[in-house]
């Protein structure tokens, strides 16, 4: 089985589609009871930061075309929705989701269902925080790359973690706050709650559509950048590493990428798959977060 697929294409919807028909996702969805879609819905008024609806919906069709009876689940809890007093299904009414529902898709707002409580690690002290029990037959991360004060670079596995995490307890799963400007205090206490996270929910895919990505004041007041790439894995570590060598960051350098390596949740090694030429010819270097300059000296 291929662990790592890259594919090159400038226009979406036709960059999921690549990807996942030239990858192993056909035989990993037959005879799936469900497909669980963690997507991106950290803001609903900006536009990159999240996954795209239209990528989305193609990522649900193929599903339905290779595996008729399964059902697909897309997931999220919008933290901007959260914050403002209102849902998750108003997030995905203005991301005008009904897309993928046209294509055989149901939503979850994952802050209405049931919730346990993990233990995080904050510059206070121990914290519990409450983490979705959402676990599908199968369960996908599927997000753009963006840039992050705390973590560098922002892929899968940090979607995934902040998603299922109840909206209110998502500055403790980064040890206290989220867009700190000096990230020097929690980037190890995020790199080790973000794990503890995945340890537990145990994912079975990482998709990167990364036609756009954000760079800059990433992952909310960012700039777009025209990357032109989609990615997939079963280990979402290396799916998340070759992201980062990809927007010119060595991922040995992004301690979370190396504690989920350290605790077993994945490989940084994408080299074994995808050749170094490749990887030259494809890297854009993005612009980081002006903060995670400090954790780069």
């Amino acid at each position: 089985m291929k662990r790592l697929t890259l594919v090159r294409e400038s226009r979406r919807p036709l960059n999921i589609r690549k990807l996942l028909e030239r990858s192993y996702f056909a035989r990993e969805i037959e005879g799936k009871r469900e497909v669980g879609v963690v997507v991106s819905l950290l803001s609903f008024r900006g536009k990159y930061e999240m996954t795209n609806v239209e990528a989305a919906a193609e990522l649900t069709r193929f599903i339905k075309e290779v595996s008729p009876s399964t059902k697909v689940i897309i997931a999220g809890a919008s933290y901007e929705a959260y914050r403002e007093g209102k849902n998750t299904e108003e997030a995905f009414k203005r991301l005008k989701y009904a897309l993928a529902k046209r294509e055989g898709a149901e939503l979850l707002p994952l802050e209405k269902g049931d919730y346990q409580e993990v233990e995080a690690e904050t510059v206070n002290g121990p914290k519990k925080i409450r983490v979705s029990t959402f676990r599908p037959s199968l369960l996908v991360s599927f997000t753009p790359p963006k840039t992050h004060p705390i973590l560098i670079l922002s892929a899968t596995l940090d979607n995934l973690a902040f998603e299922m995490t109840h909206p209110a307890d998502r500055q403790f799963l980064y040890g206290g706050k989220l867009w700190p400007e000096d990230p020097r205090p929690y980037y190890r206490l995020a790199a080790r709650n973000i794990a503890r996270v995945v340890s537990l929910l145990k994912p079975d895919v990482g998709i990167v559509d990364g036609l756009f990505a954000v760079e800059g004041r990433g992952p909310l007041q960012g700039s777009p950048v025209f990357h032109q790439l989609a990615l997939i894995s079963p280990d979402l570590v290396l799916v998340d590493s070759l992201a980062a060598a990809l927007a010119g960051v060595d991922p040995k350098k992004l301690y979370y990428l190396k504690y989920a390596e350290e605790r077993g949740l994945g490989s940084t090694d994408y080299g074994k798959t995808i050749p170094k030429e490749r990887v030259r010819q494809f890297r854009f270097p993005y612009r980081l977060h002006p903060a995670s300059q400090l954790l780069l000296q």
